[in-house]
């Protein structure tokens, strides 16, 4: 079963549809450090995504990928399922925001 994406539901800071992928080299390819500033950033306007077909050129063998977005706000309270499939490693974590 295909759950419904929130595709047209994310948006970035500056308000474009989507969030901000930012990747960050490791001190070097056996590293599991990542550097401070990223290597590169991208926007990404699908919540479905397929990484391994994206790695910058010139990044480390081992890597970090940041997804930054907000969901757009509604003016009812709603429930909201979260979820990731990855092969290798993977961690989520969320910031929820009350305005």
């Amino acid at each position: 079963m295909i759950k419904p994406s929130l595709d047209y539901e994310m948006i970035t800071e500056s308000g474009e549809r989507g969030w901000i992928c930012s990747w960050y080299k490791h001190v070097d390819d056996d590293s599991m450090i990542a550097l401070d500033q990223p290597f590169e950033q991208r926007l990404i306007d699908e919540t479905r995504i397929f990484v391994s077909t994206s790695i910058p050129k010139g990044i480390t063998k081992r890597w970090t990928m940041k997804l930054n977005g907000q969901l757009k706000p509604k003016p009812y309270d709603r429930k909201f399922e979260f979820g990731m499939a990855v092969a290798g490693r993977a961690k989520v974590r969320w910031t929820l925001l009350h305005l």
